[in-house]
């Protein structure tokens, strides 16, 4: 940048907006005035988020709208800097990191105090603000000097959905994905996803199914079993003429759902209500994750396999099956630092819950803690500024002692162990609403630093989920006018450990 950027007179509010659920949610909103040598512009930035999808007492605590919309105005607003002078991508980030670490020192345990929706609300607004107003893309964010390559994410397309979110199903798992591994480009992995989903449609009008979707947009239809969803995908790959090693599946088997009793949870339980295959010990319920992950050879991905109360069961699956499959933490996790460095520090694989994490804005509450969750995961993390946030949000003595445990001296220790591990992120919707196309700067953020992305925000159709999904597709082009050279992460994107067989 030749000229610095400055911006002044920041000023934010909040506002309740539709939902895409037939709800309201709160949208924050940040005018400011920028200067940049002789030239001065008034800005104003706007960042709805999702309603309702943060209610774990581990993760960011949403308030209600109206008091979200008292605390935005009482006491974060008067906590944004008077002045910010950006000369570099990392001014930004630095600016946000310093208004966030306020954040989580006054918001309360959890931001329950002050709203975590407030929180995100005002924090991700900031952030989409300074960079606009400097004039940097998502994408060179993170980039280095004279960037040549730029991963993206692959990218799960929802196809079927069961469990919770379909009231009759005989399905336990709730969400079951399609992943286009052939494509070089993301505008193309679109238009195999888009194809692939209206292939889907025909078959099940060809068998008289009813072709409604689910609140992520994929199909809801009687199925027989667990297997059904799964044996559906592979039929739609074939008849598209893709061959095994261009195409994959996974699922999100939200597995909290069938523990749901104090009794399950104690005694390490669940109750397979949807499928009515009844109750299954822990060690049952990992013979059963295996069943599904054998149904095919280019199964990639399984979210969730235990319960959140069972971190027990999420490293049995991971012992025994972690060098076979992406096996991603979101309910045990959510998004929060404390959980993901002791899940993920061992060198031993029998000691970790996962070899992937979930990425949540919404459960983490800040746009600085996202990304610090994400860098951890990634092995690119500053050590310094992870031990400031776990101190101000009073963890870091919870995990020196988990890692102690582990046999792990230092934090440093930690994170060096996780970035030698080579683990992925799997960022996921939840996080924005309205107009707002927040979400897909997570991906685009990190691909200039890390092959190992995924990225889901629905199928591909209805609106919500496609404004996460084509600005993608505009990075893409812009990337390539710029000179550089963007790269589908496809199989590379998996896990160091994980060894896909599709001899």
């Amino acid at each position: 940048m030749a000229q610095p950027t400055i911006v002044r007179n920041l000023k934010l509010k909040g506002r309740e907006i539709l939902s895409s659920y037939a709800s309201f949610t709160l949208e924050g909103e940040i005018t400011a005035q920028v200067q940049r040598g002789s030239d001065s512009w008034s800005m104003v930035e706007r960042n709805g988020i999702a309603k309702g999808t943060s209610d774990g007492d581990a993760e960011a605590i949403y308030i209600p709208n109206n008091e979200a919309i008292k605390s935005m105005h009482e006491n974060i607003a008067p906590l944004l800097p008077k002045e910010i002078v950006i000369t570099s991508p990392q001014d930004v980030f630095d600016a946000v990191a310093n208004f966030d670490l306020k954040l989580v020192e006054k918001a309360g345990p959890n931001k329950k105090k002050w709203g975590g929706n407030a929180c995100l609300a005002s924090s991700t607004t900031l952030f989409q603000l300074l960079m606009k107003a400097a004039g940097y893309e998502a994408w060179q964010m993170k980039a280095p000097k004279n960037m040549k390559k730029f991963y993206f994410p692959n990218i799960a397309f929802n196809m079927v959905c069961g469990g919770e979110h379909v009231p009759g199903t005989k399905q336990d798992i709730q969400e079951m994905f399609f992943f286009s591994m052939k494509d070089k480009s993301v505008k193309d992995v679109f238009k195999t996803g888009t194809s692939f989903f209206r292939q889907f449609e025909k078959n099940l009008v060809r068998d008289g199914k009813p072709t409604g979707t689910a609140k992520e947009r994929g199909f809801v239809f009687p199925v027989a079993d667990n297997f059904e969803g799964l044996s559906r995908i592979k039929e739609c790959a074939g008849q598209l003429g893709l061959k095994i090693n261009e195409w994959a599946c996974g699922t999100d088997n939200a597995f909290s759902e069938i523990q749901k009793t104090d009794q399950l949870r104690n005694e390490g339980k669940y109750d397979m209500r949807f499928s009515g295959q009844g109750i299954k010990t822990r060690e049952q319920l990992i013979d059963f994750d295996w069943s599904i992950v054998k149904t095919s050879p280019n199964f990639v991905t399984m979210e969730d396999p235990g319960s959140e109360h069972d971190i027990e069961a999420h490293r049995l699956m991971t012992g025994k099956y972690g060098d076979k499959v992406q096996v991603v933490c979101d309910d045990a996790a959510v998004t929060q630092m404390r959980f993901i460095i002791p899940f993920l520090a061992s060198p031993d694989r029998n000691k970790r819950a996962g070899n992937s994490i979930l990425i949540k804005l919404n459960q983490a509450g800040t746009f600085t803690e996202t990304c610090l969750a994400s860098e951890i995961v990634l092995g690119v993390a500053d050590t310094a500024r992870v031990e400031k946030f776990l101190g101000a949000r009073g963890d870091l003595d919870y995990v020196m002692g988990q890692l102690q445990e582990l046999g792990i001296h230092s934090l440093q220790e930690a994170l060096d162990n996780i970035k030698n591990g080579g683990f992925s992120t799997f960022f996921s919707h939840r996080s924005t609403e309205g107009s707002s196309e927040f979400l897909a700067y997570m991906p685009l953020i990190y691909g200039a630093v890390s092959n190992k992305l995924w990225f889901k925000a629905g199928a591909p159709n209805g609106e919500r989920n496609l404004q996460n999904y084509n600005p993608l597709i505009r990075a893409e082009e812009k990337m390539i006018e710029m000179g550089v050279m963007p790269e589908v992460a496809n199989w590379n994107g998996l896990p160091t450990e994980v060894k896909i067989d599709l001899s």
